[in-house]
C-alpha cells in the first residue's frame, strides 16, 4: 500500500462491467433514472448517469442480477456518481457471493 494520498486505495475489490449494464436509480420522492453501471464491488459501485445527485444523498439501485440496493452517494465524477452500498454485513457476505458468480459469467461471456 502506498502512503500517496492520490492513489487509488479500495476495501473491495471492484469488477469492471464490460458493455453497457443497464440499472434504475430511484430518489426519495420516486422519481426513475436510468444508468450504466462502470464497476461494482461489495461495497459499491460507479455509475454513469445524466442527472445530478448529491453526495451523501440516499437512493435506490435496480440491478438486474442483484436485486434493489440501498446506496448513499459517495463521490461526483465527469460522467456520473460512485455510490455506496448501505447494506449490513451479512448482506454485504451474500454480495460478495453474488460478485463472484457475476464475475464467472462475464468470464464465459454470458453477460
Amino acid at each position: 500500500m502506498s502512503d500517496n494520498p492520490g492513489d487509488d486505495v479500495r476495501k473491495y475489490d471492484r469488477v469492471a462491467v464490460p458493455g453497457n449494464y443497464q440499472a434504475i436509480l430511484k430518489d426519495q420522492q420516486g422519481r426513475e433514472q436510468k444508468a450504466s453501471v462502470t464497476d461494482i464491488s461489495a461495497g459499491g459501485a460507479g455509475l454513469v448517469v445524466d442527472g445530478q445527485f448529491a453526495n451523501n444523498e440516499f437512493i435506490e439501485l435496480h440491478m438486474d442480477d442483484f436485486g434493489k440496493v440501498p446506496v448513499k452517494v459517495k463521490r461526483q465524477f465527469a460522467e456520473g456518481i460512485g455510490v455506496e452500498f448501505d447494506i449490513n454485513e451479512k448482506e454485504r457476505e451474500a454480495m460478495k457471493e453474488e460478485l463472484l458468480a457475476f464475475r464467472k459469467s462475464v468470464a464465459a461471456k454470458k453477460f
